[in-house]
């Protein structure tokens, strides 16, 4: 097996959220505070990315993309109304770089004045999107509404992240005292390499390396992540 083959079956493993968990380790945003607009330029660049060796996107991967752009103009301009009911049979059919055409071409009208909002967390806007996708999956609404309604659906309601943070510096402190060393691997701490127990094991440490509780080396996107614990931060 080739490079390019080994590259693709490890994409074709990914979910939308590994990405997007992916992005925000290697660019180093703020898992507390996201940037929408700067997660969905690196999200739209990693599918370019993938179009350059010629990779079938999933269609799930498409529709978070666009998801995200719609977010991101959401943010910065109210879109026609009459663009928006034309673009949600598009994103329907098309796929992404008819998508990324079809946006670019969109006639946007001038800022509007917009209230500030509290900072969006990595966690709230997982989240978020997983129930936006389901929306999406189940045509309940309409696509002009999409975006208000991503923004209703991050709440404070979902599981403590605190709980979870201090959780896995407690692993982290027991795997490197039984170890008696002073860098751990992501996978040891794992266990069972199952998506959902990575995930679970992922966001956390993306907290614990934002708050410099911990440092990360990664050579690699898809190799091992190792763990040093910063002793500075505890003195």
């Amino acid at each position: 097996m080739d490079e390019q083959e080994l590259l693709s079956q490890v994409i074709e493993k990914q979910s939308w959220e590994d990405i997007i968990y992916h992005i925000v380790s290697l660019e180093g945003m703020n898992p507390w505070d996201v940037d929408i607009g700067k997660l969905t330029d690196s999200f739209m660049k990693y599918i370019e990315n993938l179009e350059l060796i010629d990779f079938r996107i999933p269609a799930k991967v498409v529709l978070v993309a666009a998801i995200l752009l719609k977010l991101k103009s959401d943010t910065l301009y109210s879109l026609e109304s009459e663009k928006e009911n034309q673009l949600e049979e598009q994103l329907k059919s098309e796929d992404f770089a008819e998508i990324k055409m079809k946006l670019a071409q969109l006639k946007l009208s001038p800022p509007v004045e917009r209230h500030a909002t509290r900072s969006v967390t990595l966690d709230e806007l997982v989240n978020a999107l997983r129930k936006a996708m389901k929306i999406k999956e189940k045509k309940e609404v309409k696509h002009k509404v999409l975006g208000k309604r991503i923004a209703k659906e991050i709440n404070f309601e979902e599981e403590d992240i605190e709980v979870r943070i201090n959780k896995l510096m407690s692993e982290i402190d027991d795997f490197l005292g039984k170890l008696n060393s002073d860098k751990i691997e992501f996978s040891k701490i794992v266990g069972e390499w199952e998506r959902n127990e990575i995930v679970k094991h992922f966001m956390p440490l993306l907290y614990l390396s934002s708050r410099g509780r911990v440092t990360t080396e990664q050579e690699k996107i898809f190799k091992e992540i190792l763990i040093k614990k910063n002793e500075t931060y505890f003195n």
